[in-house]
Order: C-alpha cells, then sequence, then structure tokens
C-alpha cells in the first residue's frame, strides 16, 4: 500500500497539475533554502542568498559555483538582498543596511558602503554602476556604488519591497506596502506616474527598453502600465495567484511571472494570452516543502528559476 502510494504521489508530481508542465533540469544551491536570489538577464549567472551558508555566485550552464561571498572573513553572512547587473559584471550583496559590491569576474570585492537604513530589496543596473534600493523608512534610494552617494531618494508611505531599473536607465519602478507602484525618471528623479492597488505592491519589473512597466499586488490582476501615458496596456487575469517575481524579454514581447506556489508563466505582452505554464518540482516528494519562483529569467531556448528551497530548474519552451 505504501509503494502504491508513493507511485501515485510521484506520478502526481510528474504531470504537476492544471496542465503545466514540469523542469527539464534542475540542480540543487542552496541545502537549506534560498533568502534571495538574483538572475543577470542573459539566463547565464546568479547569486544566491542561502539559508546558513552565505552568499554565492553560480554558473547556470556549467551547474558550478564560481565564488564563494560573504562579508566577514570565517562566517557565511545572513544576506537579506543580492542583485546582479544586466550584463552579469557586477553584483550586490546587502546584510541589513551594509553592502558590498562585487566584480563578478574576478570575484573580489570592489566597494562596501552603508545605506541609510535597512535594505529590503535591491537591483542593478546594466552596467552595475547604479543600485536601486528598496528601504524599510518607506523609501527607495538610487544609489552610486562606485562613489557610495545617493543620487535621488523616491518617498511612498510604507516599506518598499518592490524595486526595477529600466536597461536603458530611463526609469526607476518602486513598489510598496503603500498599495501602490510608482515611476520616476532617472535624469531628474521627478515622479512620473502612480499605479494604484487595492492591496501590498512587493512586485514588479520594467521591459528593458522602459516602454512597459508591470506591478503587481495579491488577489489583482497582474497590470502591465504604458510609461508614456501612464495607463494600462493589459490586465493580466490571474486574481487568485500570488506572483514574486517577473521578468520581460529582451524585445519586451514575452513576459515571465514566476508564483508563490511554484508556477511559472510565460505570456504574450501585447495580447496578454498565456504562451506556456510550467510548475517546479520540489526536492521533498513527501511532507511541505517550499516552492517560490524567487527568481527567474530567459535562457536560450529554455526558462531559469532559482526556487526558495534552493534549487534552480530549467523549463524548456
Amino acid at each position: 500500500m505504501r509503494s502504491r502510494i508513493l507511485a501515485l504521489l510521484l506520478a502526481g508530481l510528474a504531470l504537476t497539475g492544471c496542465g503545466a508542465q514540469g523542469p527539464a533540469d534542475r540542480f540543487v544551491v542552496a541545502v537549506q533554502g534560498v533568502i534571495d536570489s538574483a538572475i543577470s538577464q542573459d539566463g547565464q549567472s546568479a547569486v544566491i542568498a542561502s539559508v546558513h551558508h552565505g552568499g554565492s555566485l553560480w554558473d547556470l550552464n556549467a551547474r558550478g559555483r564560481k565564488y564563494n561571498w560573504n562579508h566577514a572573513q570565517g562566517e557565511y553572512t545572513t544576506l537579506r538582498a543580492v542583485a546582479i547587473s544586466g550584463d552579469g559584471s557586477r553584483a550586490l550583496t546587502i546584510k541589513d543596511s551594509d553592502l558590498v559590491v562585487w566584480d563578478a569576474r574576478t570575484g573580489q570585492a570592489l566597494n562596501f558602503w552603508r545605506a541609510p537604513d535597512k535594505v529590503l530589496s535591491a537591483t542593478l543596473s546594466q552596467s552595475g554602476h547604479r543600485a536601486l534600493m528598496g528601504l524599510q523608512n518607506n523609501r527607495a534610494i538610487y544609489f552610486d556604488v562606485d562613489r557610495g552617494q545617493t543620487l535621488y531618494t523616491f518617498d511612498h508611505e510604507a516599506e518598499v519591497y518592490g524595486v526595477a531599473l529600466s536597461a536603458d536607465d530611463r526609469y526607476a519602478l518602486t513598489g510598496s506596502d503603500d498599495f501602490k507602484g510608482r515611476l520616476w525618471r532617472l535624469d531628474t528623479g521627478e515622479l512620473v506616474h502612480t499605479f494604484a492597488h487595492r492591496n501590498q505592491v512587493k512586485t514588479v519589473a520594467l521591459s528593458p527598453d522602459g516602454k512597459l512597466a508591470l506591478t503587481t499586488s495579491q488577489r489583482e490582476d497582474v497590470v502591465l502600465w504604458d510609461t508614456e501615458s501612464g495607463n494600462a496596456r493589459n490586465r493580466l487575469a490571474f486574481t487568485y495567484k500570488n506572483f514574486v517575481s517577473a521578468r520581460f524579454s529582451e524585445d519586451g514581447r514575452q513576459l515571465l511571472l514566476g508564483g508563490f506556489q511554484g508556477d511559472v508563466y510565460l505570456m504574450d505582452t501585447n495580447s496578454g494570452s498565456e504562451l506556456a505554464h510550467w510548475q517546479m518540482q520540489p526536492k521533498k516528494v513527501v511532507g511541505r516543502s517550499s516552492k517560490a519562483i524567487d527568481s527567474l529569467a530567459f535562457n536560450g531556448s529554455k526558462v531559469v528559476a532559482v526556487t526558495s528551497d534552493g534549487q534552480v530548474q530549467f523549463f524548456q519552451k
């Protein structure tokens, strides 16, 4: 009987439910799970903030760890936020308000800085010379990581968990527990548009060309906004999904959405139609396991995702 139950469980995992396909390949990067992660735009490199074992940089195609990154010698730093530049040349690791900037090609630390308050989320610009960080003090800062200087401060009325930068360095997008997403100009620091929701906005994204902004809130549609007009371009009907990660393709025509329960969706940004649906495979066959899609990216003919239970999973398009 027990073997029959196990066989049924395994069959269920293979089917993954609701027509979703499972991963084509996967491997473990953090045995105890992931606190945060970030994948380069080309999907080839990832920074991992692991539970109990500090930070690391991985070559995803080679399935290998390149560097171990911690903030002090002889310790495993509990990192709360990490980021990698779009071109994969630089990385950022953060513990509370302490920042370390890394050269992703040599593994060497470049700079050590301190933010004005505890950092909740972070992203790096395409070249890695600027960072956008969401803070606990209801602000986000646009930060020069070479000089350690805050260039602009972006205000909200609650903690800022969602941050995104356009690859062309035109826009910053912030999402807050004040139920708002806000679009900012990076040449002047001015507020361009406010995108209102009925719940906390924790996940945001910008297309590389800065023409589309994404904001999502629990129990609401995913909204794609026209950054020029501020109007909704498309509403994706995912009212009962909680998305924790999102990524536009290089040309902005496709969008990846990663869910709290392990779903990955590939969407057409123009029509709003679903192109593909995958489901991550947890490490545990039996029992509860964390399933969230912490970060994701396009990787050639595949989609790559880092899962909260400490895996990298590849899905075939």
